[in-house]
């Protein structure tokens, strides 16, 4: 028999697999399962789910088969065909040797490699596309609401901008001063706000594929944005008010 890469990990830990034996099938005595030799190893094949890690498989020439073995794979059989050409004109080929060797056997389901792995990741991806869309509305929203918040707070110190100009502060130190405000409010909530994402991000685990749940360039993204958005709504409000004459300033409500 053959086997893959993950049953000789299991089976022979540390070991050379090549002439170990497997207990396998019915082909013993009374029906009892019998010895196959390991004459290779081939790698991990993904045969049901690209997202799940491949399962321990082993191979076996159709001579060497039990009867029972046909019930394993739903009494159909897989052919894998690889040229050099368009993949669907090696079709009629197939389908000629296929009735040359038995004109009752149907060939159905015929299609690339590309179709099968794209029909296998299709609820996977629109999953995903689902999550990316409500995922680019709520940072949408995220970032309004704290350019609105933030920019809110900064129109309430419109007097204490006056009083610090009218005391001989610049624009640039009243700007520094609101936007450090702002930065250290944002820096706060980005701090919890990235915990809490990344206790949330566990329930995710099962809908990506080859993507860690803790995908360090996404939260580097949102919180790029999110502090982007936190830092022009502490600055765009405080450079308007700084230039704002004292005396309007103090009357401002």
């Amino acid at each position: 028999m053959i086997i893959n890469e993950r049953l000789a990990r299991e089976a022979f830990p540390g070991q050379d697999p090549i002439g170990k034996r497997i207990a396998c099938c019915d082909g013993g005595p009374g029906g009892l399962p019998g010895w196959k030799t390991v004459v290779g190893v081939v790698a991990d094949v993904r045969s049901q789910d690209m997202s799940q890690p491949a399962d321990p498989e082993f191979y076996l020439p159709l001579g060497q088969a039990p009867h029972s073995a046909w019930n394993w794979i739903q009494r159909s059989m897989t052919v894998a065909a690889r040229g050099t050409v368009d993949p669907m004109r090696l079709v009629p080929g197939m389908r000629q040797a296929v009735r040359a060797v038995d004109p009752m056997v149907p060939l159905y389901e015929v299609g690339t490699m590309d179709d099968r792995i794209t029909r296998s990741l299709a609820q996977a991806r629109f999953s995903t596309a689902l999550l990316t869309a409500f995922g680019a509305v709520a940072l949408l929203l995220a970032a309004i609401g704290v350019f609105g918040v933030i920019s809110y707070g900064v129109s309430q110190r419109t007097q204490e901008i006056g009083v610090r100009v009218a005391l001989g502060a610049d624009q640039g130190d009243v700007v520094r001063l609101i936007v450090r405000h702002g930065a250290r409010l944002a820096g706060a909530g980005l701090v919890i706000g990235l915990g809490g994402a990344l206790i949330a991000t566990r329930l995710l685990g099962t809908l990506l594929y080859q993507v860690s749940p803790t995908d360090p360039p996404t939260f580097v993204v949102g919180a790029t944005v999110l502090g982007a958005c936190a830092l022009m709504a502490a600055a765009l409000p405080a450079v308007r008010a700084a230039r704002l004459d004292p005396a309007t300033a103090l009357r401002a409500e």
